[in-house]
């Protein structure tokens, strides 16, 4: 490619005189003898000294005003561009054969806009860049969710102790993974002692004291209903308190003496996420052969750490 190629800066793009070498690459896209570029090919372009649109000074000006996520933006592009990706700048995201969306460690990942993107692309890799200006990429999907439990289970009678349930009951555990053995009886939480109350599976002399109980439990609404979605989809549901999380998740249970390893860790989480959570998050998920689920507005979303 020459070095000396010169453009100029527009309105809203950069131009070129075409050159087979630019139309190779995928830079931009061409109009009669002229291609324009994005700010960022274009700003990419004279880093990398291929062309010249303007003095660094103007030419970083020029840009910023352009693409408000610059320079993160700019880093992620150049990386995948070095990778040899075919990159194309879109919107706030980077097509080529995966969509990517750059985003600071400094700044939140809104979920509601992460929704949006899967539904329209399937898939989106989360290039999440740091302080130091390193990207690790993130690999976001919207799963289907079916496990495979069937519970026949039996009727139990049940006693409310504070902010638990007690059964003398040890099939629920022992067969349907429902609560804790400890010493003789089995230990229901608050949320599986609701969920079995409402199947018409508990009995409880005193129902008003359970929701009393839950009343008085923080958060416990977002988290029963994860909670009983994951239910109805056919889940094993454990608290996921060891690992950082709200559950752990099962696809199947036959018996909790030869318990499988879970296959999920789920995070309940409100609009937005930190991307230093999300990165603790899934670190751990992965260091304990799990899959990490973000769980938001009735929705999943999946994370897993991948290589570009």
């Amino acid at each position: 490619m020459e070095l000396n190629l010169r453009g100029r800066l527009l309105e809203d793009f950069a131009e070129l005189n075409a050159t087979a070498d630019i139309e190779r690459q995928g830079f931009g896209f061409k109009k009669g003898d002229k291609i324009y570029l994005h700010p960022v090919e274009a700003f990419y372009l004279q880093m990398n000294r291929k062309a010249f649109f303007a003095d660094i000074e103007e030419l970083r000006s020029w840009v910023e005003e352009r693409v408000g996520s610059f320079p993160e933006y700019y880093f992620v592009y150049e990386d995948l561009r070095r990778r040899g990706y075919r990159a194309r700048p879109q919107s706030d995201v980077i097509i080529s054969k995966k969509v990517f969306y750059p985003i600071s460690e400094k700044n939140a990942i809104t979920l509601e806009e992460l929704l949006e993107k899967l539904r329209r692309s399937g898939e989106v890799v989360l290039a999440i860049v740091d302080e130091e200006s390193e990207i690790t990429y993130y690999l976001a999907s919207k799963p289907e969710l079916k496990g495979e439990q069937t519970e026949a289970l039996p009727k139990i009678r049940g006693i409310l102790l504070k902010d638990r349930v007690i059964t003398e009951n040890l099939e629920i555990f022992r067969r349907f993974f429902y609560g804790s053995e400890i010493g003789g009886i089995v230990v229901l939480s608050l949320l599986e002692s609701l969920y079995l109350f409402e199947n018409g599976i508990l009995e409880l002399d005193s129902p008003e004291k359970l929701f009393e109980a839950i009343k008085n439990s923080e958060g416990f609404e977002d988290r029963y209903r994860v909670y009983k979605d994951l239910k109805e989809r056919k889940f094993v549901v454990k608290t996921g308190f060891k690992f950082g999380s709200d559950f752990r998740v099962y696809r199947k249970v036959e018996s909790a003496e030869d318990l499988p390893h879970s296959e999920f860790l789920v995070l309940i989480a409100r609009s937005e996420i930190a991307p230093r959570d999300l990165a603790r998050a899934v670190r751990l998920s992965n260091s304990v052969r799990k899959k990490l689920l973000i769980a938001y507005g009735g929705e999943y979303i999946l994370f897993d750490r991948v290589r570009v």
